[in-house]
């Protein structure tokens, strides 16, 4: 009889976000991309916002803009907002919901908190990946879809002290509702108190994990993720998380490596210079729309 060790997934390297300014001038820890990663799989950008708490008529969103060549998730902690795109589409966000959209081509949305919100003030935190449209597939007519909190599959933990989302993506047996190219994954873990968990890792190329708040180890011997750093993942059969305080947050990323070189520059990412031009053209054409 053969016994099988398995192989813990372990951390290859830990990186601090980097606070910036993004939208109508709203602060985020930026985790991706950084000067150590472009990309984890097929996510591009990570940007963290809040959780911060803000009075009435303070709260801000990001105004009318485009995107091209990309494709957007935002997952809502806490607060609400309200998206409306150049499809014509409109859909108020609510905490455990997913807004996911496909650029492609071209498309103008604007993110603005929600009007009761800004008029009472509140909380908001949440977070928002970029994901990288492969090559030929950058053109692609845009797409929108928002997923409610009720179609998300939950893993919950054995001590019950966690449940992950998953959100795209095969975690823990469950499959996430955000299909797309380069097979992301992308799984929220809340912790409720001090607790643990092991899953299978993931099937991907590349995963990292990013703690937006509290902080935990990876393996019984690990050194810690603090909150506002990301810890890119080395190859392992399973990843056992240590929660060793109280309240933390998690998010784990990845997927296939991306295909070709990117060239990006503001809100498109294309592969190429020519197409890069071409995007700010159809922009300024009106191209991609009006909302």
């Amino acid at each position: 009889m053969t016994n099988i060790v398995q192989k813990m997934t372990s951390i290859a390297q830990i990186t601090d976000a980097f606070k910036t300014i993004e939208g109508d001038g709203f602060d985020v820890l930026r985790a991706i991309p950084s000067q150590t990663k472009e990309s984890v799989g097929p996510v591009i950008f990570l940007d963290h916002f809040g959780p911060i708490e803000f009075k009435a008529g303070e709260a801000k969103g990001a105004s009318a803009h485009p995107h091209a060549g990309i494709e957007t998730l935002t997952l809502l902690l806490e607060g609400s907002s309200v998206h409306k795109d150049s499809m014509g589409n409109t859909s108020s966000m609510r905490p455990g919901e997913v807004q996911w959209m496909r650029a492609g081509a071209g498309i103008i949305h604007d993110e603005s908190p929600d009007p009761e919100l800004l008029k009472t003030g509140g909380r908001n935190h949440g977070v928002q990946l970029w994901f990288n449209m492969p090559k030929g597939k950058k053109h692609d007519a845009p797409e929108y879809q928002h997923y409610r909190a009720d179609v998300i599959p939950v893993f919950v933990s054995e001590d019950g002290k966690s449940k992950t989302r998953v959100v795209a993506g095969q975690v823990a047996g469950l499959t996430g509702p955000v299909r797309s190219n380069g097979h992301p994954v992308v799984a929220h873990t809340s912790f409720l108190g001090e607790g643990q968990f092991t899953i299978p890792t993931p099937q991907a190329s590349e995963l990292a994990l990013y703690v937006m708040t509290g902080r935990v180890q990876i393996g019984e011997s690990g050194p810690f993720i603090e909150a506002g750093q990301i810890a890119t993942l080395a190859s392992g059969d399973a990843l056992h998380v240590i929660n060793p305080e109280g309240i933390a947050e998690l998010l784990l990323i990845g997927g296939d490596p991306l295909d070709a070189p990117i060239v990006r520059y503001g809100p498109f990412v294309m592969n190429t210079r020519s197409e890069l031009e071409q995007a700010f053209q159809d922009y300024h054409a009106g191209r991609m729309g009006v909302i």
